[in-house]
């Protein structure tokens, strides 16, 4: 138990980074796939789509084997790195960006606005729903993940609060109480954020399935 602030506090450290990235990353990529005209722009979309299908397990030994090369084994850094990108993500928002009319975006070139202005101060306002659906997404995945946790952190002081509840198990015993009290702490920021952005996951879900 003593280090179970420490287990607190690198898990926010490592849920709110890969959480901010994964914002940036899909967001753009959402732009680029929705409101940009560019060949080939169907076929990586497709791509992106399969990319779902393909369990995480396929891929985790290259992966960590690139990571291991790095010298970022054992790191936030690695945890960090690899959870990065999103392709469901990348998908949702890019569904909901087909939603904006295009209007807005032809006004707004003719006003001589470039794609920075255009994506910051016009679509992204535009898209807070699935912005909220996405940050509660990632955020209660990545709080809760333990299997990346586990393959990439072995020091007791880089541990995630998942892998420190496991500590409450030994070879011979199971300390319940502990381990039920230190549950019921893990699910309270999840509540929370949940509690102030869920009016916003029913229109950002359902905005994104309106138009193809």
């Amino acid at each position: 138990m003593e280090n179970f602030p420490t287990y607190i506090l690198n898990s926010f450290k490592i849920t709110f980074s890969i959480t901010a990235l994964q914002l940036v990353t899909a967001t753009t990529a959402g732009y680029a796939l929705s409101k940009l005209k560019w060949p080939g722009r169907g076929f990586v979309f497709m791509l992106y789509v399969s990319s779902i299908m393909i369990p995480f397990q396929v891929y985790i030994i290259p992966q960590f084997i690139i990571i291991r090369n790095l010298n970022l084994y054992d790191t936030h850094l690695a945890l960090i790195l690899v959870s990065s990108f999103t392709a469901f993500g990348t998908f949702l928002v890019r569904q909901f960006f087909m939603t904006i009319p295009d209007s807005y975006i032809e006004a707004a070139k003719i006003n001589g606005a470039n794609h920075f202005y255009i994506y910051s101060k016009i679509v992204l306002p535009l898209s807070k729903p699935v912005i909220a659906t996405l940050t509660i997404l990632s955020f209660r995945y990545w709080w809760n993940d333990l299997f990346t946790a586990l393959i990439y952190i072995i020091s007791k002081e880089r541990k995630t609060l998942p892998l420190g509840l496991a500590d409450f198990i030994s070879e011979y015993d199971v300390y319940y109480g502990p381990q039920m009290a230190a549950s019921l702490i893990a699910i309270i920021p999840v509540v929370v954020i949940f509690i102030f952005a869920q009016k916003y996951i029913v229109q950002g879900v359902v905005g994104s399935g309106i138009k193809g």
